[in-house]
């Protein structure tokens, strides 16, 4: 899986290995949570560069035989207006969040269509702003709804092989003590305005897309294709919400 090393990436790694999977764990930045443990392979590099998408499975079909999951975490979220926003940061978003789901997937296909049976399941992770996106956002925005549609037409594609592809997309999730990375990113009183926005009145928890996760690779979910799982306390219902009292 990508984006390992932190927040929504190191929780969903940590319920996989819960549910007794071995865990590639990729990331730009050395995952060294996961240091000594033998049921994890770390490989490090960026989504992006064409060549790590064969290391990754290389390295975990050497490590481990096969490969049946994929789970497409990594991710770049800059902010930026359409009028301040620089080429080179717009272009890199894209280069992790869509190019990098390509090529991993691309690779993790390869390899499953060579392995008889032709079965996997592959999990990309989304986000809530794909669908209601916010003023600044746009890059980050435009770039899961093209996850969403790249999911979708994967799972068409891919469905004769008994190959699954979904979607998780998670609302506002609280990642404080899961990350190393941008622990001020939101200020207190931001907080409270996107709790406030969530119907069940608090913030999703990490685990809470690891479940998710490990649900949509379980056999519990082996006629789910194609879909997107809202994580998000019901913040997509409706953009009305009366405050309790």
């Amino acid at each position: 899986m990508t984006g390992a090393a932190n927040g929504l990436g190191r929780a969903i790694a940590e319920g996989l290995l819960a549910a007794g999977a071995q865990v590639v764990a990729v990331d730009v930045a050395e995952p060294t949570h996961f240091a000594g443990r033998a049921a994890v392979l770390v490989v490090v590099g960026d989504v992006s560069d064409p060549a790590l998408a064969d290391r990754a499975v290389g390295a975990g079909v050497e490590r481990f035989g096969r490969v049946d999951i994929l789970v497409n975490d990594a991710a770049e979220y800059p902010d930026g207006g359409l009028v301040d926003m620089p080429l080179e940061a717009w272009k890199r978003v894209w280069e992790v969040n869509v190019t990098g789901c390509f090529l991993l997937s691309r690779a993790f296909v390869r390899h499953r269509l060579a392995t008889p049976p032709t079965d996997g399941v592959i999990v990309n992770i989304s986000s809530g702003s794909a669908r209601s996106p916010r003023p600044g956002g746009g890059a980050y925005a435009a770039s899961k709804a093209a996850i969403e549609s790249l999911s979708r037409t994967h799972a068409m594609e891919l469905g004769p092989h008994r190959i699954r592809v979904n979607v998780v997309a998670p609302g506002y999730i609280d990642v404080r003590g899961w990350s190393d990375a941008h622990p001020d990113r939101a200020s207190p009183a931001l907080r409270r305005r996107l709790v406030a926005g969530i119907p069940l009145g608090e913030a999703g928890r990490p685990n809470h897309i690891a479940d998710a996760v490990c649900f949509l690779c379980s056999p519990k979910a082996q006629h789910i294709s194609g879909a997107v799982l809202d994580v998000d306390g019901g913040s997509l219902a409706g953009r009305f919400r009366l405050s309790p009292g």
